[in-house]
């Protein structure tokens, strides 16, 4: 009997221990979880991966330039027409000149493949505004933006700064959703 019990206290330990063991397990797994979901946007969501931006010509002084610069479309966009895209540039660094509509390439990924499977052209583009560092294009396309699209544009005509080294450009999608970006210049 006295056998029993002990064996029985024993058995009842350690199925509170492995309870615990389960509980803090879960614990971890949904601060991981959530902390994931949180940084899940920093690869496009909000922009902010070095790894957005991609530059035809990174040397320094370049001129005419052709740079393009992606966003992961979030929630606040979702829904909505893609009626705009832009970008500035850090003042006084790089600056942005005029681009004729035939010169931009607009597109998007849909399903994260890095491969536009929407493509736009002039005929989407309702007007360029550029000021000495920054550029906006308005847009017809009658696409609706998704969350987890790729927007991509492609903007002929920045020279780069003269002196090397890693830039911030903020992206701007329908003056909603707003991104960092780092452009790299040697």
């Amino acid at each position: 009997m006295l056998c029993g019990l002990l064996w029985d206290a024993r058995l009842s330990r350690r199925r509170f221990d492995i309870s615990a063991v389960r509980r803090t397990a879960l614990a971890v797994g949904l601060v991981v979880l959530v902390s994931l979901a949180g940084c899940s946007a920093l690869t496009g969501g909000d922009g902010s991966d070095p790894g957005q931006a991609t530059i035809e010509d990174n040397e320094a002084n370049a001129t005419n330039v052709t740079q393009s610069l992606r966003i992961e479309a979030n929630e606040s966009v979702a829904g909505s027409e893609w009626t705009e895209i832009g970008a500035t540039y850090p003042r006084d660094e790089f600056t942005v000149d005029a681009a004729q509509h035939a010169d931009i390439e607009l597109g998007v990924d849909t399903n994260g493949d890095g491969e536009m499977d929407r493509e736009f052209n002039e005929t989407h583009v309702s007007g360029v505004n550029n000021n000495a560092y920054s550029f906006t294009i308005g847009l017809d396309t009658d696409y609706t933006l998704e969350a987890g699209d790729v927007v991509m544009v492609s903007y002929p005509d920045i020279d780069n700064p003269s002196e090397p080294g890693t830039y911030e450009v903020e992206v701007r999608l329908n003056d909603q959703q707003t991104a960092t970006t780092n452009v790299t210049i040697e």
